[in-house]
């Protein structure tokens, strides 16, 4: 399990972006992951399975898929999350979320 320095270091972000990110994709997850459950016959055991039992998978692309972390957290400023600074798209995003889901 990485640390919050780890995470920011490897994804070349900030410590505060690693937490306002995980803040972010907890609130998102606690909107819609009953519906994401209600999805799968089995719930959340056939859900998880869905992503090789990986939690941080699972929450990463039901949060961040579809910009969901800016939809549910619209007071945030998160495009870091999807665009660099020169404005192309962040490679990795679903990675960086995992991560940032798992560190401590």
């Amino acid at each position: 399990m990485p640390t919050t320095e780890e995470v920011a270091e490897k994804f070349d972000i900030t410590v505060e972006q690693v937490k306002q990110l995980k803040i972010a994709m907890c609130r998102t997850w606690s909107e819609c992951c009953y519906d994401y459950m209600d999805c799968f016959e089995g719930g959340e055991r056939e859900a998880l399975q869905a992503f090789d039992n990986n939690e941080a998978a699972m929450i990463a692309e039901c949060t961040l898929d579809a910009d969901r972390v800016t939809t549910f957290c619209p007071d945030e400023d998160l495009a870091w999350v999807y665009r660099l600074d020169d404005g192309s798209w962040r490679l990795g995003c679903l990675e960086m979320g995992e991560a940032v889901w798992e560190a401590r």
